[in-house]
C-alpha cells in the first residue's frame, strides 16, 4: 500500500505495524529498508506514545548516524532495563506468593486446630452430662437398695 505525502518529497511510505488499538504508523520505505531492527524496537518500546513513534519514523531518514546510533542505543538500554525490573519484579512476586501461602497454610491449620478443639470441648460435654447421668441413676439405685 504506497502512497506518497508532501512529507516524503516524492519516496513511498507504507501504512505498517500495528500497534494496540489497531493504530498503524506511516513508515517511509527508505526507513523500512535502511533502518527495519530500529523500526521494530521503535514499535515495541514503551516508552513512546504513537504520535512519538510517528516523529521518529518521519525523523529518521535526516538524522545523523551518530544520532542513530544514540537513539539505538537508548532503545536498547530502555529494553535491557525492563527485562532486569521485570526479573526482580518475578522475583519480588515469587517471594510474596510463599509468603502468602505459608500464612494460608498457617491459618488452615489454626481452623483446623480449633475445629477439632471445639469438637473435642462438645465431646467432652457429652461425655460429663452422660458421666452425670450415670451417677444419677447409680445414686437412685443405692437409694432404692437403701430404702429397701
Amino acid at each position: 500500500m504506497d502512497s506518497k505525502t508532501p512529507q516524503d518529497s516524492g519516496a513511498g511510505t507504507k501504512n505498517t505495524g500495528q500497534q494496540g488499538g489497531g493504530k498503524q504508523y506511516n513508515i517511509p520505505d527508505a526507513v523500512l529498508e535502511k533502518y527495519g531492527e530500529l523500526v521494530e524496537k521503535i514499535k515495541k518500546t514503551e516508552s513512546m506514545s504513537h504520535e512519538e513513534r510517528e516523529y521518529w519514523f518521519q525523523i529518521l531518514p535526516i538524522m545523523t548516524e551518530d544520532q542513530v546510533t544514540r537513539l539505538r542505543g537508548i532503545l536498547e538500554e530502555e529494553s535491557k532495563q525492563l527485562k532486569e525490573l521485570d526479573s526482580e519484579y518475578q522475583g519480588e512476586l515469587k517471594k510474596l506468593n510463599e509468603k502468602h501461602m505459608q500464612e494460608w497454610n498457617e491459618f488452615e491449620k489454626k481452623k483446623e486446630r480449633e475445629a477439632r478443639a471445639s469438637e473435642e470441648a462438645s465431646h467432652e460435654v457429652g461425655e460429663a452430662a452422660a458421666e452425670e447421668a450415670l451417677l444419677g441413676e447409680l445414686d437412685k439405685l443405692d437409694d432404692e437398695s437403701a430404702d429397701a
